[in-house]
């Protein structure tokens, strides 16, 4: 689960209800939901099992949902950082710090999270969606 998809959920005006209602009539199982402003112009963001990333994309492609674009975690130039967290007290926050120290050194702030189904091995994976900004670095 290193992927997401991020998309502005509209084929004309923003609707994720909408959104939503064509990806269970297709059958896609999400396995994690985020996002920001998502009918005020923002985004919405979601996850399925890695393997079927890129049909769920082309399916989006297909039915006018044309601006959907697949992050990848391992793609270090994306801004998408995973990290699984142990159902504790705090793991949440150690997620998010170590994510916004990587970020000083990117010129990156954190946009948005998203929050997944627990893995088999009893974590959370939580991806956490960071974008540039400008800053006085040359």
């Amino acid at each position: 689960m290193h992927m997401q998809i991020r998309l502005h959920p509209k084929a004309s005006a923003p609707n994720v209800a909408k959104l939503l209602a064509f990806l269970a009539e297709k059958q896609v199982n999400l396995t994690g939901v985020g996002g920001s402003d998502v009918e005020f112009g923002g985004e919405f963001a979601f996850s399925v099992k890695d393997e079927e990333a890129e049909d769920v994309l082309k399916l989006l492609h297909d039915n006018h949902y044309r601006d959907a674009r697949l992050l990848n975690a391992d793609d270090p130039t994306c801004g998408l950082t995973l990290c699984e967290v142990e159902n504790r007290a705090g793991a949440l926050s150690e997620c998010l710090a170590s994510a916004s120290t990587d970020n000083l050194g990117n010129g990156r702030i954190i946009r948005d999270l998203l929050i997944q189904v627990p893995s088999d091995n009893g974590k959370v994976p939580v991806q956490i969606y960071s974008e540039e900004v400008l800053t006085g670095r040359a």
